[in-house]
């Protein structure tokens, strides 16, 4: 019995500690979860020069308005300000807070500052790779 008791032990321990990688540092985690953000755009930039190729029109049209939280314990939401219902979501920093999930996509995070989040993803289309962007601002 104690010896089961000992695997259980260091296995729980290697697990805990192998996870270390993906929890998020205390200043990006503060400065996501402080405050509501807002979308300012998103869409796809192909040759990331900052210059979007198309924009994504659901985030251009009412989509904008939304604002959108981060809580600290992974969940958020996405609310438009005239309705009180928001849409939940799961999030996670991982790689030392270089990637999040969100959306249900892993996003390279560019920019993280008290008034600006902007992260994207490499994407296949038709073919040929792009790279969607998505801007948040406070």
């Amino acid at each position: 019995m104690p010896v089961k008791l000992t695997i259980l032990s260091l296995l729980a321990g290697s697990l805990l500690t192998g996870c270390s990688d993906k929890s998020p540092s205390g200043k990006d985690l503060d400065l996501l979860t402080a405050n509501p953000w807002k979308y300012e755009k998103a869409g796809f930039d192909s040759n990331d020069d900052g210059i979007f190729d198309a924009l994504d029109p659901r985030i251009a049209g009412s989509e904008k308005d939304n604002m959108i939280v981060f809580r600290k314990d992974g969940t958020g939401y996405s609310q438009m300000e005239s309705k009180k219902e928001g849409f939940p979501f799961m999030w996670a920093f991982q790689n030392h807070d270089s990637t999040i999930y969100f959306q249900d996509q892993y996003y390279r995070v560019r920019t993280l500052t008290r008034h600006r989040l902007e992260m994207y993803a490499d994407q296949k289309l038709g073919g040929s790779n792009t790279r969607y962007v998505i801007v948040l601002s406070r």
